[in-house]
């Protein structure tokens, strides 16, 4: 391992030095490597995840933190098991369906990929989708008074700004448990990754995504 991991610094400087944009060595996440051409798969083909509420990033920094996520994740929880083919055909599916089929084989030919080369990018985000349903439930209690307080601050104001007359309190309870769940759900995430990747052999070569 320590052999590989000088290998893939002394690429990473040589990389840096020629100023490389194509195919060259983005980063290399405990001993894994993730290219350029993996940034630019996942950013053409919408593969970096929804962001968090109120964040904007580059989409190639976006993509490459997406993808130096999932490989701190699968590393710590060891999780392989096999992607259930049908969900690994239904997530290429919807990418297909969310570009267009005539936009979707423009962008494999872009890339000069099969549609099966995509498989190892979603494959990879369902395991990572995965370990995180494990780790974190779903069923998080959602306090009255968050409740109470979101309606009050955020539901209502955002409703009257649209010319739109809020619905009772009791009318969207449910709505807005969804969102403050979805919320807090996130922010343990984000939060045990960010610990995750701060034990994490990471090196980035920030001079391959100018």
């Amino acid at each position: 391992m320590r052999i590989v991991r000088v290998a893939c610094l002394c690429l990473l400087a040589a990389v840096a030095l020629r100023g490389q944009t194509v195919s060259c060595l983005v980063a290399v996440v405990n001993g894994h490597l993730i290219t350029l051409v993996d940034v630019e798969i996942v950013v053409e083909f919408g593969l970096a995840g929804r962001p968090l509420e109120g964040e904007v990033k580059d989409p190639r920094s976006a993509a490459l933190d997406a993808l130096i996520d999932r490989k701190v994740v699968l590393g710590l929880t060891r999780e392989t098991r096999a992607v259930d083919g049908e969900a690994a055909a239904a997530a290429l599916g919807d990418v297909r369906g969310r570009l267009g089929e005539v936009e979707f084989e423009r962008r494999l030919r872009t890339f000069g990929l099969g549609e099966r080369d995509l498989r190892p990018y979603i494959e990879e985000r369902l395991r990572f989708e995965t370990a995180l349903a494990l780790r974190f439930s779903r069923s998080l209690p959602v306090p009255r008074t968050d409740v109470e307080t979101y309606y009050r601050e955020v539901y209502a104001p955002g409703e009257a700004r649209r010319g739109l007359e809020p619905q009772p309190l009791e009318r969207v309870t449910e709505l807005i448990e969804a969102r403050l769940r979805e919320r807090a759900l996130k922010d343990q995430t984000s939060a045990w990754i960010k610990d995750l990747r701060r034990r994490a052999d990471i090196r980035i070569n920030k001079d391959c995504l100018k």
